[in-house]
């Protein structure tokens, strides 16, 4: 039992390292936030060069320039090295009072910090289990502002 207890504690520190990624979407015709917290982090440093992993799930919240709002639920694994950002998600959104919309988003940018970076991001947003009249598809691009915390 003493072997385990130090064995224990030394796997929280880890949690003291990881951090929040808060993330704030323009879009054409909506503006989103969402915040992801780490699963699991891993960063790099060498000779001024840099590399962070983040994956990570969160919310979000999507308000429309008519004045709609989504509930937003994230998946994502985001990865910077030096000045690129990648970033590669899963997305499940609920407008309200409708059915929920899922699908994948890419974001590609630069990272002008190690803690934050600039990015277009594309995603394609489904709704599989929806009557024939109602709307299927929402397609997106915007410019994002990524910023970890």
């Amino acid at each position: 039992m003493r072997r385990l207890l130090p064995l224990a504690l030394s796997a929280a520190l880890p949690l003291a390292a990881q951090s929040t990624l808060v993330s704030v979407i323009r879009q054409p015709r909506a503006t989103a936030v969402e915040f992801t917290v780490p699963i699991t982090e891993l960063q790099v440093k060498d000779r001024g060069d840099f590399a962070h992993l983040h994956l990570g799930v969160g919310l979000g919240v999507r308000h429309w320039d008519d004045g709609d709002n989504a509930l937003r639920f994230v998946a994502d694994a985001n990865a910077t090295a030096n000045e690129l950002f990648l970033g590669l998600g899963a997305i499940v959104e609920v407008p309200q009072g409708e059915g929920a919309f899922l699908g994948p988003r890419l974001r590609i940018g630069w990272a002008f910090h190690p803690r934050w970076a600039l990015s277009l991001e594309g995603e394609h947003l489904e709704r599989p289990f929806s009557s024939g009249l109602a709307p299927r598809r929402r397609s997106n691009v915007g410019l994002v502002a990524t910023f970890r915390f």
